[in-house]
C-alpha cells in the first residue's frame, strides 16, 4: 500500500461503510412496516373482535400477528449482522494504517492521540442501534407505573414483561461475561503488541519492515475480531429475540386488555393506551446501555483519527521502482532542527561516501551522531538539504522497497514479539539459509542455538532471558540481513563484551570484503581497522572528513605522565596512555 493510499485511508473506509447504508434503510423500511403488525392487531382487534365478540377470530389474528413478529425478528437480525460485519470491517481496515500514521507522526516528532481504542470505539458504535436509550430509559419506569394506573393486571403483564426482558439481559451477560475477559485480555495483549511496534518506529520504518510488522500484526488482530464477531452474532440473536418478545407482550397485553373490556372493566381507550405505552417502556430495555457514552466515544475517535491522518507527514513516493543501491551515500547541505525547537543539532552537513567505504564518525556526546545516522536511513526527514543514496533522496524512496538494501543498527535495539527468527528476517517471509547467514555473520549463531527454542525461541516469553548484549547482537544479525547496500551502526559495541566485539570487528572485514557501504558511529580506536573515511562532528558541524590517514595519526606511547592537553581524542575525552587509544586530529 502506498503512503499517498494510507493518507486518504480514513476517508476511503468511512465512504465504504456508509456504501452499506442502502441495504440497512430497505431492510429499516421492512422492519418498521412490520413494526405496523401490532397497530393493524390492535385496529382489528377493536373493529372486529369487540364489535362481534368472537374468540375464534382473537386466536387467527393473533397466530398471523405472532408469524409477522418471527419475519420481523429475523430481518431485524440481518439488519444487526449487516451493521457489525461493517464494524468489524472497519476495524480490520483502519489499525494497521492507523499504527504505521502514528508511527510516522512520532518519527516526526508530533504528538498523537489517537491508538487503537479510537479504531474500537468507531467500530462499537456502528455496531450498536442504542443512541437514544438514555434518553428513553427513565420513562420506562413512568410507564409501567402508568400502565398499573389504567388496569392492575396489564400492570402485571407489563412489569411481567419488563422482568422477562431484564432476565434475557442478565443471561446474556453469564452466557458471554467469561469469553469477554478472554477476548478483552487479548485484545489488550494486541494493543500493547502495537504500541511497541509505533515504540520502534525507527528501526521498523526504515528498514521497510511496517507491511510485513503491520500484515503480521493485523493476522491476530483478525482472530481477535473473529472472537468479538462470535460474542456480537450471539447477543445480536438476544437481543433479536428481546425485540420479538416486546411485541408478542404487545399483543399479549392487547388480548389481556381486550377481555378487560368485554368483561367491562376498563374502556377500549384504556386498551389501546396500555399497548402503546407498554411498546414505549420496554423499547429502552432491550437496547444497549450507555448509548450517550457509545456516540460521545465515536465522536472524539473520529476527530482523533481525523487529525491523525491529517498531521502525519507526506512521503511523495515515485511510481518507478529503483534498482537495488550500490551504497554511494550523500548529505547535501543538512540541516536538522528538531520539531518545537529552534536549535538544529546537525547544521549544514555535507560529505559524501562512495561505494563500499567504510566510514567512522566520531566525535563528542551531543555532536549529531545518532541524528546522522537517523537521517541516513531515512527515519527522519531533513529540516533543509538532502540525504541521498546513489542520488536519490532517502526520505522520499518507498521504505518498503528501500529497507531490504538498508541495514541499521540503533543505539536501543527493539526486539519485536515473534520469534527470533522473524526478527532476523525482518517479519517478512523467513528464508532459514539467509537468517542463519545472517546469524552467523554477526557471530551469535551459537548463542542463538543456546537459547530455549534456539531460532523458534519467542521473545515475548524470554526476553527477560536476553541480555542488552545479546540484543544488540541480534540487532546486528537484522540488521545484516538480506546483504544490505548500506550499514549504518550506531555504537554498536556500547554493550558487547570482548568477544562480541571481536566478533563486530570480523563483521566490518567481512562487510567491506562483500562490498557493503558502511556508517559505524564509535569511540573506540579498535573499531576504525576497516574505516577507509573518519567523519568528525563537533557541535552538529563537520570538524573533519576524509581518509582516515589524514584525519587521524597515531601517537606513540610516551614516558610522560601527562600529555598536552591539545591531543585530546576525538570524542573530546582525555586519550589513555596505550598506542590502541591515542588518536588525534591530524590537521593539529
Amino acid at each position: 500500500m502506498s503512503q499517498q493510499t494510507d493518507s486518504n485511508r480514513l476517508a476511503q473506509v468511512m465512504s465504504a461503510v456508509r456504501r452499506q447504508f442502502p441495504a440497512l434503510v430497505v431492510l429499516s423500511c421492512l422492519v418498521n412496516l412490520l413494526l405496523l403488525v401490532t397497530s393493524i392487531y390492535m385496529l382489528q382487534v377493536y373493529d372486529r373482535v369487540l364489535s362481534s365478540g368472537s374468540m375464534d377470530t382473537l386466536l387467527w389474528l393473533t397466530v398471523i400477528a405472532v408469524f409477522a413478529v418471527a419475519v420481523y425478528s429475523v430481518l431485524e437480525q440481518s439488519r444487526r449482522m449487516i451493521l457489525s460485519r461493517a464494524a468489524g470491517w472497519l476495524d480490520s481496515e483502519l489499525n494497521a494504517p492507523m499504527l504505521r500514521r502514528a508511527m510516522e507522526v512520532r518519527l516526526a516528532g508530533k504528538g498523537g492521540r489517537a491508538g487503537t481504542r479510537d479504531v474500537a470505539d468507531l467500530r462499537k458504535f456502528y455496531a450498536s442501534d442504542a443512541i437514544l436509550a438514555i434518553l428513553d430509559a427513565p420513562w420506562s419506569i413512568i410507564f409501567i407505573a402508568f400502565i398499573w394506573v389504567l388496569h392492575p393486571i396489564l400492570g402485571v403483564v407489563a412489569t411481567a414483561g419488563a422482568l422477562i426482558l431484564l432476565s434475557l439481559a442478565l443471561a446474556n451477560d453469564a452466557l458471554t461475561r467469561n469469553r469477554q475477559k478472554q477476548v478483552a485480555a487479548a485484545t489488550k495483549t494486541h494493543q500493547d503488541a502495537a504500541m511497541r511496534y509505533v515504540d520502534a518506529g525507527e528501526t521498523i520504518n526504515p528498514l521497510g519492515m511496517a507491511r510485513a510488522v503491520f500484515d503480521r500484526w493485523r493476522d491476530g488482530q483478525g482472530q481477535v475480531v473473529a472472537e468479538q464477531q462470535l460474542l456480537a452474532d450471539r447477543t445480536a440473536k438476544i437481543l433479536s429475540m428481546s425485540r420479538g418478545l416486546r411485541l408478542v407482550l404487545q399483543i399479549a397485553i392487547l388480548a389481556a386488555g381486550a377481555r378487560l373490556v368485554l368483561q367491562g372493566e376498563i374502556t377500549a381507550g384504556a386498551m389501546i393506551a396500555a399497548s402503546i405505552v407498554m411498546g414505549r417502556a420496554l423499547a429502552p430495555i432491550e437496547r444497549a446501555t450507555g448509548a450517550w457514552h457509545s456516540y460521545v466515544a465515536a465522536r472524539s475517535a473520529r476527530s482523533n483519527l481525523t487529525e491523525l491522518f491529517a498531521d502525519a507527514e507526506q512521503r511523495s513516493v515515485d511510481a518507478v521502482s529503483l534498482p537495488r543501491p550500490e551504497g554511494g551515500l550523500a548529505f547535501e547541505s543538512v540541516f536538522y532542527v528538531p520539531p518545537g525547537t529552534e536549535h538544529p543539532i546537525l547544521n549544514g552537513v555535507s560529505f559524501e561516501i562512495e561505494p563500499g567505504e567504510n566510514c567512522a564518525v566520531v566525535g563528542p556526546s551531543g555532536a549529531g551522531k545518532s541524528s546522522l545516522c537517523r537521517l541516513a536511513v531515512g527515519a527522519w526527514k531533513p529540516f533543509r538539504g538532502h540525504v541521498r543514496l546513489d542520488g536519490a533522496d532517502v526520505f522520499d524512496w518507498d521504505p518498503d522497497e528501500l529497507g531490504p538494501h538498508i541495514g541499521y543498527l540503533p543505539q536501543q535495539v527493539e526486539l519485536l514479539p515473534g520469534t527470533v527468527a522473524q526478527n532476523i528476517a525482518r517479519f517478512r517471509e523467513v528464508d532459514s539459509e539467509g537468517v542463519i547467514k545472517a546469524a552467523k555473520l554477526a557471530g551469535v549463531h551459537e548463542l542463538i542455538l543456546a537459547l530455549p527454542d534456539g531460532y523458534e525461541t519467542e521473545i515475548t516469553l524470554h526476553s527477560r532471558r536476553i541480555s542488552l548484549g545479546q540484543r544488540q547482537r541480534l540487532g546486528l544479525a537484522r540488521a545484516l540481513y538480506g546483504d544490505p547496500a548500506l550499514v549504518v551502526l550506531d555504537e554498536p559495541n556500547s554493550n558487547m563484551d570482548e568477544a562480541g566485539e571481536r566478533a563486530l570487528i570480523d563483521v566490518l572485514t567481512r562487510l567491506k570484503q562483500l562490498g557493503a557501504t558502511v556508517v559505524i558511529v564509535t569511540h573506540q580506536v579498535s573499531m576504525m581497522a576497516c574505516a577507509d573515511k573518519v567523519l568528525a562532528l563537533k557541535d552538529g558541524t563537520v570538524a573533519a572528513f576524509g581518509p582516515r590517514d589524514q584525519v587521524v595519526r597515531p601517537v606513540r606511547p610516551v614516558a610522560s605522565k601527562t600529555v598536552q592537553p591539545a591531543k585530546a581524542n576525538l570524542d573530546g575525552k582525555q586519550p589513555p596512555q596505550t598506542a590502541r587509544g591515542n588518536l588525534i586530529m591530524a590537521a593539529e
